[in-house]
């Protein structure tokens, strides 16, 4: 009797335990949120966030460019005048919206004293049997980094750009390629009618 009580209460015991585990596996929990939590929202409202490792270049001046294209028309440089930034060990492009949905602001963060932003003029986009109902939809992209990199040549970090109307769907697209290639070959570049694109120059 004592030896089938002892596997009894063992059997009973093995069951519970099984029971419990079998609760702790299905036990949610809350976590204390982090920042990288607060990421999806951020970017759900327009803040975007790419940060470069510059460690090797620290100490070189540069110079930030902003190019605009728009399809049919010639890419222009959108600041129009020259600023020099000494590169530190991280240099940060970001985005955020404005007051209003045609214009959106940039900014070049170098380190705590040394930034450079402004903003960019937005173009609508619009199903073509209803041109009076417009939208102003951009998202980004990072360009592949292939060095090394030359004194005096044009280097793409970031492409900033519209979507585009879909007639077969009836709606708007922003998809294709994760990252951009430097000479803009990459698919998704064809489809995009006006986009800016973000980088700097090595003096």
């Amino acid at each position: 009797r004592n030896k089938k009580n002892k596997m009894k209460q063992a059997i009973i015991t093995i069951m519970l335990a099984i029971v419990c585990m079998t609760g702790q596996a299905q036990e949610i929990k809350m976590n204390e949120p982090s920042f990288c939590d607060y990421l999806p929202l951020l970017n759900a409202k327009g803040y975007m966030a790419y940060s470069f490792n510059t460690k090797k270049l620290k100490g070189a001046e540069v110079e930030p460019v902003v190019m605009e294209y728009v399809k049919g028309e010639e890419p222009k440089d959108v600041l129009g005048f020259n600023v020099t930034m000494t590169l530190e060990k991280k240099l940060i492009i970001g985005f955020r919206p404005s007051d209003n949905d045609s214009t959106a602001n940039y900014l070049f963060y170098f380190n705590e004293n040394r930034s450079f932003g402004s903003r960019l003029n937005l173009k609508p986009i619009f199903a073509p049997e209803a041109p009076e109902d417009k939208w102003y939809m951009y998202q980004s992209r990072p360009f592949e980094l292939t060095a090394p990199f030359e004194k005096g040549k044009f280097i793409p970090l970031v492409l900033y750009g519209s979507y585009w109307y879909e007639p077969a769907n009836g709606g708007c697209r922003f998809c294709g390629d994760n990252e951009i290639k430097p000479d803009l070959s990459s698919d998704i570049v064809k489809n995009i009618p006006h986009f800016f694109v973000f980088g700097i120059k090595i003096k």
